[in-house]
């Protein structure tokens, strides 16, 4: 008798431990923002679901988290620039029982230079990360949160998006428009109990500049960056906030500002020369 009252208050355990559990599925959580989410979310009580091409990453990510918490984070490696990246992402968390309350987008990456030098295929390629993937994403899980009447979705734009950026045409209008994306949807969710929040973060400690081939940029010279840890903090407190926007510090709010304030035919000038 002592052994079936014990064996059904360990099954309530369990259940309990499971229905508690919130996951997490970050894109891009091999390094940067990326991993700072993972660490970040897996202090505050979810189960991470890390998603980039770099499985070797990923896993030294995996093993820091669970090492510093209490959480076993599930791994799973893809080339988010396919067309069926997102399909597979859903069938495989279903099969595994598995749906996330927070989905963090924050895959992409950048090139600098003029568009019309740059290699063509790699700036396609960036739309198809920064755009297509994180659209499809926020609208296979949007709808299904919205059904669910909870979660919520954090997408990384950029400073950027908030003004065109010649020598890096394409990626600040990836940045645009993810900005303007996530904004109306926050407006359409917002009675549903889904939180939508888009991350503005400006020049940020990341591999980013080197992707981007900026390291010698005008703009890296003059800009103070800001760690990956706090771009991660901010946002996240925004979004527990219910903040439709956040631009991450103060130096980066007023840059959004003076996008605002001053025309492009003199931001422009100013921006490209940032690019070189």
């Amino acid at each position: 008798m002592f052994r079936l009252i014990r064996y059904k208050l360990h099954l309530k355990d369990l259940a309990d431990e499971t229905v508690m559990q919130r996951i997490a599925l970050i894109t891009g959580a091999s390094s940067g923002i990326g991993e700072a989410f993972a660490h970040l979310l897996a202090r505050e009580g979810y189960r991470p679901i890390l998603i980039a091409r770099r499985q070797a990453e990923l896993n030294r990510v995996a093993e820091a988290i669970a090492c510093a918490v209490n959480v076993d984070p599930l791994v799973m490696p893809k080339d988010l620039s396919r067309p069926q990246a997102g399909t597979e992402i859903q069938v495989e968390l279903d099969e595994r029982g598995l749906f996330p309350d927070l989905l963090i987008n924050n895959a992409g990456f950048g090139l600098m230079g003029a568009t019309a030098i740059l290699d063509l295929q790699e700036q396609i390629e960036m739309v198809d990360l920064n755009v297509r993937t994180l659209t499809e994403l926020s609208l296979r899980y949007g709808r299904l949160m919205r059904q669910r009447g909870r979660g919520g979705i954090i997408n990384v734009s950029s400073v950027g998006g908030t003004l065109p950026g010649p020598n890096m045409a394409v990626y600040y209008a990836t940045k645009a428009y993810i900005l303007n994306l996530t904004e109306a949807l926050s407006f359409e969710l917002k009675s549903s109990g889904v939180q939508v929040t888009a991350v503005m973060p400006g020049v940020t400690k990341t591999g980013f500049h080197c992707r981007a081939g900026m390291e010698d940029s005008l703009l890296l010279r003059f800009a103070v960056p800001m760690s990956a840890q706090r771009v991660a903090e901010l946002g996240y407190q925004g979004y527990c906030k219910g903040q439709r926007v956040v631009a991450t510090g103060l130096f980066n709010k007023f840059a959004t500002w003076c996008t605002r304030l001053f025309p492009h035919s003199i931001l422009l000038p100013v921006t490209a020369k940032l690019h070189t």
